[in-house]
């Protein structure tokens, strides 16, 4: 106990300073188990270069923020007023970041030592790119899907229904994943990248601006690059990096009657029908799969 107090101020002192690199962000939503987890990971990682922490609790009554008070000091928690979504929850933390990256990491991540550090060497080395994103494990060490292609309006069909096993089906969602791309050996450039784990810059979110909260959940970082893209920043897929994500696709329904019962897809339906109006017949911003040197 005494070690991990103890440990607790050390990171505490060490980002006191007035200049963090990495402002992380991570919302949550009734899982302090999974947010132990990851502070307690963020402490082990020993991470090499200053930082500061948010915390936006959407279910301040769940007990997470008096735990992580208790046991992670270091961290900065905001309570929301309520469960204002992804995108909105982000946005409380965004607006007070000091740093000059901001790192999105969902309650379900792991982190291993020198991973994070990655990332802010390539954006250091790479001043045109707003986003990045590291590769995503599964754990049994598989990869995820994590970057993707711009959608069409038949997305929200074949990503969350039956239709995604037709052969029309198959093929949009091979196609939607990047499946056809080498993603392990190098950077590339990519239209979007899962908001699981991001790395932000802070410049560029100054240029595009922040989360568009008419998203309440999904979507919001499809939205977020296609932006960067509009103001001709790039977007970047770094398999260099990795972090394990316990993902889990609450969304997924194999049947329309499904709906009635899951709260996940039918925020999924209602942000791709915004999105897709949005966006109606504008042309994608980035249309070419490119390494980045």
């Amino acid at each position: 106990m005494n070690e991990s107090v103890n440990l607790a101020k050390d990171i505490g002192n060490a980002n006191l300073g007035p200049d963090p690199k990495v402002s992380f962000v991570t919302v949550c939503y009734r899982t302090p188990g999974l947010i132990r987890m990851l502070l307690k990971g963020i402490e082990a990682a020993n991470l090499k270069f200053p930082f500061e922490y948010f915390l936006v609790n959407n279910a301040p009554d769940d007990g997470t923020s008096q735990m992580v008070k208790e046991r992670f000091p270091w961290v900065k928690v905001i309570d929301a007023p309520r469960n204002v979504g992804f995108g909105a929850g982000n946005n409380f933390a965004l607006k007070r970041a000091r740093g000059a990256y901001v790192m999105l990491l969902n309650p379900d991540l792991t982190i291993f030592p020198d991973e994070l550090e990655k990332l802010v060497k390539f954006m250091d080395e790479h001043q045109d790119v707003a986003f990045s994103g590291p590769i995503l494990l599964n754990p049994d060490g598989t990869r995820q899907d994590s970057c993707y292609r711009f959608p069409t309006p038949m997305y929200a069909l074949y990503r969350r229904s039956f239709l995604g096993r037709t052969p029309a089906g198959r093929r949009y969602v091979h196609h939607f994943l990047m499946r056809d791309v080498q993603l392990d050996e190098r950077p590339l450039e990519v239209d979007v990248l899962m908001g699981s784990a991001i790395m932000m810059r802070r410049t560029a979110l100054n240029e595009i601006g922040l989360f568009d909260e008419n998203f309440f959940m999904y979507l919001e970082e499809m939205d977020i690059c296609r932006r960067a893209w509009e103001k001709r920043w790039r977007v970047a897929y770094v398999p260099q990096a990795k972090l394990v994500h316990y993902h889990q696709r609450e969304s997924h329904i194999d049947w329309p009657w499904h709906l009635i019962t899951n709260r996940p897809a039918r925020a999924h339906i209602v942000s791709a029908l915004y999105y897709f109006r949005k966006y109606w017949r504008k042309p994608h911003p980035h249309l070419q799969t490119r390494p980045i040197e």
